[in-house]
C-alpha cells in the first residue's frame, strides 16, 4: 500500500534530464510536481525551490552539478526514494500511523548502532558516552522496517563510526526504497565496498573532516585529510551521492566558512555538506572552548547564505537551518536510537526516557518527555528558534527534569546548567 516507484532506467534518464536543461524548462518540471505536495509546509518549499531557480541561485547549479555527477541508480534513489518516497507516499503513510496512533512519525530517523570508532578523535561528541554496548543486527532492521512502514523514509546512520559493524551495507541492501545517509569517517571503506555501495544507489556517504588538512590532522590523526579527500574522490568516481560533514567549533569556524575549504571539498567531489555545531556534549562538556563564542553564532546564518549564493555545493545546517522547518526538529521531525536502545529527541539531545527494548515505537512517540519538547517549539516564534539545546536550554533543562529523563552522555545535565548561569549558551 502507498508503494510508488519508477523504473531506475526511466527515473535516471529523468533526473539526468534535470541535470542538464535550462532553468526556463526546469521551472515547467517543478512545477509538475506541485501536484504532489500534501501539506502547506512542502508547498511552501517548492515556492522556495522555484525562486531560486529564477534566480539562477548557487544551489540550483550544485544540484544540477549532482545529478550529472550521480550514477544511475543513486539518480533513481533521488527521485523514487526522496522525491517520491517523502513527498507523496511518505506523507500517506505518515497520515495512516497518524490516524492510527494519534501521534505523527518523524521525516528521518537517526539510528547509532554503536559508538565503538576506529578512531580516538579530541572533541568527540561520543567522548562521554558508553561505548561498550551495541545495537544487534536484527534491532536495526527492526527499527528501518517499523521506520518504513510509519513513513518515515530516511535513515540517518551515526555513532561511532557506523561502518564498524560488517553487516550494516548488508542491511541497507536489504531496504532499496529507503533512503541511507551514512555519516562515516571513510576510512573502513574498501574500493569493494564503495563499489557495492554505488551499485545499491539508494545510499549516501558524508564524510567527517574538521577543516582542511592541519585542522582535521589534529584532531584525526597525521594523514587523515588526505586519506578521507582519496577515499572522497573515489565514492564521487563511482557515482556516490558522497558529502562532508564538519562539527562547527570555535576553532575551525571561520576555516570551514572560507572559500579555501569550500573549493577543497568541491574539488575533492564533495556534492553536499552537514555543517553541525558543537553542542555541551562529549569533550565539550569539559572543554567549553570547544563552543563557538556568541559572537561566531551571530555571524553563522549570513555566512551560510553567502557560501549558498556564491558555492556549487548543497550546504545544510542543524543550527541555522531550523528556521526551513519551523523550528527545532528535535522528537518531531527527527529522533535517535542509541546503542542502548535508547530513543532521543536528537542526536545532539542526549537524553532519553524511554527504550526500544521495553516500550513499542508508537507508544515512545507519545512519551510525556518528547510532547514536553515538542511543546518548547510550540511556546516560541519558529523563525527564531534552532537548537534547543542552545537556544531554549533552560526549557530543556526543566523538561528533562519533571519528565525524569536520564542523560545518555554523562556530565550533560550539570554542563549545561552551568553554561545557563553564565550565560554561554
Amino acid at each position: 500500500m502507498f508503494d510508488l516507484s519508477i523504473p531506475t532506467a526511466i527515473s535516471s534518464q529523468a533526473m539526468r534530464f534535470m541535470g542538464s536543461v535550462s532553468n526556463e524548462n526546469l521551472l515547467r518540471i517543478i512545477s509538475l510536481l506541485e501536484p504532489l505536495a500534501s501539506i502547506e509546509w512542502q508547498k511552501k518549499g517548492i515556492e522556495n525551490i522555484k525562486t531560486m531557480i529564477r534566480e539562477d541561485h548557487h544551489g540550483i547549479r550544485a544540484a544540477k552539478r549532482a545529478l550529472k555527477t550521480l550514477n544511475p541508480r543513486a539518480r533513481s534513489a533521488v527521485l523514487n526514494n526522496l522525491v517520491l518516497g517523502g513527498l507523496l507516499t511518505g506523507y500517506k503513510k505518515r497520515l495512516k500511523f497518524y490516524n492510527e496512533f494519534n501521534v505523527a512519525p518523524p521525516g528521518v530517523m537517526q539510528i547509532s548502532p554503536t559508538f565503538r570508532c576506529n578512531m580516538k578523535c579530541y572533541g568527540c561528541a561520543i567522548g562521554t558516552h558508553d561505548a561498550g554496548n551495541s545495537l544487534t543486527r536484527e534491532e536495526v532492521e527492526k527499527l528501518v522496517s517499523d521506520a518504513a512502514h510509519s513513513g518515515t523514509n530516511l535513515i540517518m546512520f551515526l555513532g561511532g563510526e557506523p561502518l564498524i559493524n560488517p553487516w550494516l551495507i548488508d542491511v541497507m541492501e536489504k531496504f532499496p526504497k529507503v533512503a541511507f545517509l551514512v555519516f562515516s569517517n571513510g576510512l573502513l571503506l574498501t574500493d569493494e565496498k564503495i563499489e557495492r555501495i554505488a551499485r545499491m544507489g539508494h545510499v549516501s556517504i558524508a564524510l567527517s573532516v574538521d577543516g582542511l588538512k592541519e585542522n582535521t590532522d589534529k584532531r584525526r590523526g597525521e594523514g587523515t585529510f588526505d586519506k578521507i579527500t582519496a577515499i572522497m574522490r573515489k565514492l564521487n568516481k563511482a557515482g556516490v551521492f558522497v558529502g562532508f560533514s564538519a562539527m562547527l567549533c570555535r576553532h575551525n569556524f571561520e576555516e570551514i566558512f572560507s572559500d579555501e575549504f569550500m573549493d577543497a571539498m568541491i574539488e575533492n567531489g564533495a556534492l553536499y555538506g552537514w555543517i553541525p555545531m558543537v553542542v555541551p556534549q562529549g569533550k565539550a562538556i569539559t572543554d567549553t572552548e570547544l563552543l563557538p563564542t556568541p559572537q561566531q553564532k551571530a555571524t553563522l546564518r549570513e555566512k551560510l547564505k553567502d557560501l549558498r549564493r556564491r558555492k556549487e555545493i548543497l550546504l545544510l545546517d542543524f543550527y541555522t537551518d531550523a528556521y526551513i522547518t519551523e523550528g527545532c526538529s528535535a522528537a518531531r521531525l527527527v529522533v535517535h536510537i542509541n546503542p542502548d536502545g535508547d530513543v532521543e529527541p536528537c542526536i545532539l539531545f542526549p537524553f532519553a526516557v524511554d527504550n526500544i527494548r521495553e516500550k513499542p515505537y508508537s507508544d515512545i512517540l507519545k512519551s510525556d518527555f518528547f510532547q514536553a519538547i515538542r511543546k518548547i517549539r510550540e511556546e516560541h516564534p519558529f523563525d527564531k528558534q534552532t537548537c534547543m539545546m542552545r537556544c531554549r536550554p533552560v526549557q530543556v533543562v526543566d523538561a528533562v527534569k519533571r519528565c525524569n529523563a536520564r542523560e545518555t552522555s554523562h556530565g550533560t545535565l550539570e554542563r549545561l546548567e552551568s553554561l545557563i548561569k553564565r550565560g554561554d549558551v
